[in-house]
């Protein structure tokens, strides 16, 4: 080989040397900044097996690069569902592989060696050669699971306040505020498909007596008892209301005069074969009154609708208690003037 051939030969050695020892150096470096971020690095082929995972992502999952290489991500650090949403990640991860420029990004859980559940967020890059095929999956992603718990927290606490704005503190059925605000969408919806509904109201006779021979204490168990029972007879879409003191309310949605009396007797007869206090040793026994009031026979309007079964239960409280009235039996005033009746009716005793 010439002079010239030779000396060129080793110019070009060096310099690729250099070039290598550059590469290496870049790699290196490039290597540190990944080990060393606190994100996932997470590279993956087209049938969903582990190339490579960063330290941090080997720390949080808690494998080591050995277990995790050749691995099938759903057989490590994907689950078959999401606990939360009962989603199929199986689904998702294959659909993920067949169509990876639909998932830029994603959030899903994921689990931990140990079996915790986590949250990641991805961001995923495919890797594809020059014919367009794809050869991996570049996805970084970033631990969010103390996020999600916080909002998860967040809207717990939103829907428990929600329920406490409209919830009894003492029988958990619903309250007064949510009385008027369900009848009123009640009324609108009725009023666009023409169906009926009814109202009973229920009122424990000569409940102070309870009370002044047990104790408010007691009496207050007795009303927590007696909301039990009503709840125990009422069924979707029906519901009750803690009205005031030992008065309660069925809102009975679909249900024409008939059947809202038949629930009626379901419900005092009820009230009647229960014993009372029976954590005491001493039981009580108690009956109630109903006074039922129906859409739209007897009113169209929530005021006069309420003020009717009212009236219509303070009738049975004059005759003698324990029955059972309707509205549309009685003379009962319509119209505006009916919801005073509303207020002749408290006190009773």
């Amino acid at each position: 080989m010439p002079a010239r051939d030779e000396d060129d030969a080793r110019l070009e050695m060096r310099r690729l040397r250099r070039e290598l020892a550059r590469l290496r150096s870049a790699e290196a470096m490039y290597r540190a900044i990944v080990d060393r971020t606190n994100a996932i690095v997470l590279r993956w082929d087209p049938e969903g097996r582990i190339i490579f995972m960063n330290d941090f992502g080997q720390r949080l999952f808690g494998y080591a690069q050995e277990e995790l290489v050749g691995r099938s991500v759903l057989e490590l650090i994907v689950p078959d569902t999401e606990e939360s949403s009962g989603r199929n990640l199986v689904a998702m991860i294959h659909d993920l592989l067949a169509h990876p420029e639909r998932y830029v990004s994603n959030e899903n859980e994921n689990v931990a060696r140990d079996g915790r559940r986590l949250w990641i967020m991805w961001r995923n890059t495919p890797i594809v050669d020059e014919d367009g095929k794809l050869v991996e999956i570049l996805s970084t992603g970033i631990d969010t699971t103390d996020r999600r718990r916080a909002e998860d927290a967040l809207r717990a606490n939103e829907e428990r306040f929600r329920q406490l704005a409209v919830r009894d503190n003492l029988t958990g059925l619903h309250n007064q505020r949510y009385l008027y605000q369900g009848l009123e969408a009640l009324i609108a919806s009725s009023a666009a498909t023409g169906a009926a509904f009814s109202i009973l109201f229920i009122d424990l006779d000569r409940f102070k007596r309870v009370v002044d021979s047990r104790g408010h204490l007691n009496g207050s168990r007795v009303i927590q008892e007696v909301a039990a029972i009503i709840r125990g007879c009422v069924e979707d879409p029906a519901w009750a209301v803690a009205y005031a003191g030992d008065e309660f309310v069925v809102v009975l949605p679909g249900l024409g005069r008939e059947p809202a009396l038949e629930k009626a007797r379901q419900i005092q007869a009820r009230i009647r074969e229960t014993q009372y206090l029976r954590v005491t040793g001493r039981t009580v026994r108690l009956s109630g009154s109903v006074g039922v009031a129906t859409y739209p026979d007897d009113a169209r309007d929530l005021e006069t609708l309420l003020a009717l079964a009212d009236q219509a239960l303070f009738s049975v409280k004059r005759t003698g208690r324990g029955g059972i009235a309707a509205a549309g039996a009685l003379d009962a005033p319509r119209g505006p003037d009916a919801a005073s009746a509303t207020g002749s009716a408290r006190g009773r005793p």
